[in-house]
């Protein structure tokens, strides 16, 4: 009788226990349900808030645009001075530390023209390159080299090699700026980030000019802007 009353009293003791154990993982996940619920109710207040950051910076390469034309009565001729002109062009820039890789034909065309003459047809001969300079200490000098050759600048793209390095510093800057205006209009620090937009900026990572004969250097514009903008909705 006596094990009988033990072998039910442990029993008990192992369904209380297991009941307790039971409630409490109840009791966490009804508190986890509640902190999740409160987590995802919308907030009393919401505000929008835009940022920007804008700076600028000297270029540090270039891609100057080259035109070489020959017009000759003779199609074939005209083709031929054109190709002998487009090699001194390479030649003269080969020698100016212009790195073949980085001299491209863009664009070659040859077509009929009346244009100075009264009654006949000549051939015009048109080729375009392009050359990427990295040291722009050159520039003036490479673009000597082109004209003395036969060739003749058409334009120039100043570039910034690593823009998008500084274009993702000016987005972090932007994104801060936005933060700060939510803050103040919120009145408190602690911030929940709803809703991010990056907006276009209308810009990209070059600046064209075009360029004419005798161009002195002081006029040359190489400075490029560059701007990130953002907005978001907090609360």
């Amino acid at each position: 009788m006596k094990k009988a009353n033990l072998k039910v009293f442990s029993l008990l003791v192992a369904f209380v226990a297991m009941l307790g154990l039971m409630l409490g993982q109840i009791s966490m996940g009804l508190e986890c349900l509640a902190q999740e619920k409160s987590l995802t109710q919308p907030c009393q207040t919401r505000v929008v808030a835009t940022g920007s950051a804008q700076q600028e910076f000297e270029a540090d390469s270039a891609l100057v645009n080259v035109q070489i034309e020959t017009l000759d009565l003779d199609k074939n001729i005209s083709k031929e001075k054109n190709r002998e002109l487009l090699q001194k062009v390479v030649l003269a820039l080969e020698q100016e530390g212009v790195l073949k890789e980085n001299i491209e034909i863009s664009y070659s065309n040859s077509y009929l023209t009346k244009e100075d003459f009264s009654s006949c047809c000549a051939a015009r001969t048109y080729t375009c390159l392009n050359y990427q300079l990295d040291d722009l200490s050159k520039l003036n000098s490479s673009i000597d080299k082109v004209y003395q050759a036969g060739g003749e600048v058409c334009s120039i793209n100043f570039k910034l090699k690593d823009y998008q390095s500084k274009y993702n510093d000016l987005l972090s800057l932007a994104i801060e700026s936005a933060k700060a205006k939510a803050r103040k209009l919120l009145g408190k620090e602690e911030l929940l980030l709803l809703k991010f937009k990056e907006e276009c900026s209308y810009q990209c990572d070059s600046k064209y000019q075009s360029y004419y004969q005798g161009m002195a250097e002081e006029f040359y514009n190489s400075k490029i802007t560059v701007e990130a903008k953002v907005e978001i909705v907090a609360c």
